[in-house]
């Protein structure tokens, strides 16, 4: 074999025994299953070959054994927990190539049915035994009918789960019949479950009832699938009371199931926190989903009724304290009583739609008199938040009300009263819009580096920040740069040692507040995936976690370098940046280069590309005049398609300073004609000194003019630039002029950019010149002095 050939088909081997980069998981079938069994599951997408593991977010599934059928398809057999939480449990799956997107798996405590067509007929319904669980597809103008047989008095309660399953934008409408197709209970958008529905009834009488399911707008297609549960368990709209303390036990009321209210205890776990899921029960059976409640060591009290007015206000505890409510009546207001001090800086939090409550909100404090004092409605959610100093020692009071006076018996809130606090927490940022799942695992390839950028969120605290990890996979170093005060962002680089094993798994991260003063405050890096948005409208359902999957993975076919500036940046200045590919034998595809963090004040291209086969290129950012000076870490990302699907490696990172420029210049106004050359006059100011020889080129020239670059040194007050103008040059006030000024530092040269908004007029040539010009092209007279003839003169010349 010709050597070069062999090469390349070796390369490509070498190439072909990695696995694909980026695995791409789009469904797992079924979408569900009853927690105490046993199944095999099928995950469909591309680039799925060489699976090692499935990561779960919560515990209760038990991998036994992951197979793959080809690199689109992934067969898993598992096992669920007797004990698994009822709900969705997202997993991801990782190869040796990388980390899959965030998908789900839902569990439930009935058997799953497959729907079964045609099914689509009052008359002809799919019959299926009470409490279980139907998986089905609700295409277009479909409408799915299931039937079940209850005696008088016996309950019923159906849910679908539909957008939840983050498949794709699937409004699902269910409704309950009775036998003569009257009825009884319908539901398109539940509070308790954002667009996915519910229904529940008391069967009036003995008979054959049928549940119908189908998109919204009769717009489904042959991806709108649905889990359809179908039961007699308790389906309550609201918990109450809607938050407790961890290691907390308490009587939980479950509120708005026809067959009337339930109390469950509950003992909620030490290590809670936040919002928590609580399960009703009835005859053995639990809701298919949970209702929420927030948990927090805060101590909380209910209101106690009647309560409006400042005089039979429900006094609340010391601050900081929670208080709950219901506005269950009509014209309902709740009123709170509380003692405040001087200067206390309070924030005033409604937890109702956040839990899931159809409360819309608005909250008031009182002072004594009752006297309103300050108001919100909605900050940035339905749910009110109050930022109030109290402006002196004495009893106040808050009330809560819906903004259109609206009540039912599931119009629950929780109030917090905190003193403002300092806090800090960390997120990943959005790479794409719409699209919350891109760039949102670090996966590093052998002998590689993988960089994202942290955001930081501080409240009431201004402080410098050290970010940090719990272990992560052998082989794999963080490097952080210094995180100061001013910033609300920066990158991270993870490298890979050449050896390191290739393993992965879900890693925590931590923002600490750190510096002279700081206060004792770290937070979590958290987890934001919205598996389905729409313009404008923002998520449909989502995930939260403070996991983050970390993988090291196969090799990637080429490795990025950043050449160190030899100069620094200045203030309204520029620089290139060198970037060097190092490829593979028979890896040349073009490779899409990103400045992935930028400076405070720096600003650059959102991509370039390395063109295919090229292994160099000069990557070039400016800085503005209001760009700190100071040191920073910057680095590369590049992404590129390989033969085995795309993957993505940064540089290390590298030091970039910014600093105040060697001179300022101006410009001085200057006017001419057309076809009229002008001297262009600019005057330096020098701030720091440099040796040799700089030179000066002036920008910004309009059409029909143009100069040469001059040189000066250190010191120089002024140059002056001779201009050409042409006769056709660009009439008009041209204010775009600017000085592009290469000034020496050692070998290299800090490039300036000063002296904007330099103006140059052209005018067109006056008329009295035009005239002139005009006149001096007429023939001239042989005797231009002699005096011009009288008529008589003429006449007595021609006589003689």
């Amino acid at each position: 074999m010709h050597r070069p050939l062999a090469i390349l088909f070796s390369a490509f081997l070498t190439l072909a025994s990695h696995a694909s980069f980026t695995p791409d998981l789009v469904r797992i079938d079924p979408c569900g299953a009853q927690r105490g069994t046993e199944l095999d599951i099928h995950l469909h997408g591309a680039r799925l070959d060489q699976p090692a593991e499935l990561l779960f977010h919560r515990p209760g599934i038990e991998v036994l054994k992951l197979e793959e059928k080809n690199p689109k398809q992934v067969t898993a057999r598992i096992r669920i927990a007797p004990d698994a939480e009822l709900g969705e449990h997202p997993l991801r799956l990782r190869t040796s190539g990388g980390v899959s997107f965030l998908r789900s798996i839902w569990v439930g405590q009935f058997p799953t049915v497959m729907e079964k067509e045609p099914n689509n007929d009052f008359e002809s319904p799919q019959a299926v035994e009470l409490n279980t669980t139907v998986q089905g597809v609700a295409k277009s103008e479909d409408e799915d009918v299931y039937s079940v047989v209850l005696k008088k008095g016996q309950p019923l309660s159906v849910e679908v789960e539909a957008m939840r399953l983050g498949r794709l934008f699937f409004d699902a409408y269910v409704a309950i019949l009775d036998p003569k197709r009257f009825e009884l209970a319908a539901c398109d958008d539940a509070t308790l479950l954002y667009t996915d529905a519910f229904a529940s009834i008391v069967a009036p009488a003995d008979g054959e009832y049928r549940i119908i399911v189908r998109e919204a707008a009769y717009e489904g297609n042959d991806a709108s699938r649905y889990r359809l549960h179908i039961g007699s368990f308790p389906r309550p709209t609201a918990a109450f009371p809607p938050g407790a303390k961890p290691g907390e036990t308490l009587d939980f009321r479950f509120i708005g199931d026809p067959s009337g209210e339930l109390t469950r205890t509950i003992t909620i776990p030490p290590a809670a926190s936040g919002r928590y899921p609580i399960f009703s029960e009835r005859d053995g059976l639990l809701s298919p989903s949970p209702n929420w409640i927030e948990v927090s060591p805060l101590e909380h009290t209910p209101e106690i009724e009647p309560n409006e007015g400042f005089k039979a206000a429900t006094p609340a505890p010391a601050i900081p304290f929670a208080v709950h409510g219901i506005l269950s009546k009509k014209e309902d207001i709740d009123w709170f009583r509380f003692t405040a001090k001087k200067g206390q800086n309070l924030d005033f939090k409604i937890l109702a739609r956040s839990l899931r409550s159809p409360l819309d909100s608005v909250i008031i404090i009182h002072d004594s008199n009752s006297k309103g004092l300050v108001n919100n409605d909605d900050q940035g959610s339905p749910d009110s938040f109050l930022k109030w100093t109290c402006p002196e020692d004495g009893e106040y009071s808050v009330s809560v009300r819906d903004k259109l006076m609206r009540f039912a018996p599931d119009f629950h809130y929780r109030l917090e009263v905190t003193e403002r606090s300092p806090a800090i927490s960390a997120t990943l940022p959005v790479a794409e819009r719409n699209q919350s799942q891109v760039k949102k695992v670090l996966t590093v390839p052998r002998g590689n580096r993988y960089a994202t950028v942290v955001n930081i969120s501080r409240s009431n605290l201004a402080c410098d920040a050290l970010f940090e990890s719990d272990p992560l996979p052998s082989g794999i170093r963080m490097h952080v740069p210094p995180i100061p005060r001013s910033l609300n962002s920066f990158p991270i680089v993870l490298e890979a040692a050449a050896d390191a094993p290739i393993a992965g798994g879900y890693h925590s991260f931590t923002i600490r507040a750190t510096g002279d003063k700081a206060p004792e405050v770290s937070g979590p890096l958290r987890e934001e995936i919205h598996h389905i948005e729409v313009n404008n409208q923002g998520p449909y359902h989502s995930t939260f976690s403070e996991k983050i999957a970390v993988a090291v993975v196969d090799e990637a076919p080429f490795t990025l370098s950043l050449d160190t500036p030899p100069t620094p940046i200045v203030q309204r200045g520029t620089i290139k940046l060198k970037v060097r590919a190092q490829r593979k034998d028979g890896f040349d595809e073009a490779i899409t280069l990103r400045f992935l963090w930028k400076p405070p004040g720096i600003g650059s291209p959102a991509t370039i590309k390395l063109e295919k086969g090229k292994s160099e290129i000069d990557y070039e950012i400016n800085a503005n005049a209001d760009a700190p000076a100071g040191d920073w870490k910057i680095c590369m990302l590049a992404e590129a398609n390989t033969p085995n699907g795309p993957v993505v490696v940064s540089s290390s990172l590298v030091p970039l300073k910014v600093t105040e420029p060697w001179l300022t210049a101006s410009i001085d106004l200057s006017a001419t004609e057309q076809g009229r050359n002008i001297s262009v006059i600019s005057q330096f100011e020098h701030l720091k000194k440099f040796e040799g020889v700089a030179k000066a080129e002036l920008m910004g020239l309009p059409h029909g003019t143009k100069t040469k670059p001059l040189e000066f040194v250190h010191g120089t007050e002024q140059i002056t630039f001779p201009i050409e103008v042409a006769k056709d040059a660009a009439v008009g006030k041209h204010s775009a002029l600017f000085l592009r000024i290469q000034i020496p530092d050692n070998s290299s040269t800090i490039l300036h950019q000063t002296g904007h908004g330099g103006t140059l007029r052209i005018d067109k040539p006056s008329p009295k010149q035009v005239a002139s010009k005009t006149e001096d092209q007429k023939p001239k007279d042989k005797n231009p002095s002699a005096k011009p003839l009288s008529r008589l003169e003429q006449l007595r010349k021609q006589a003689k």
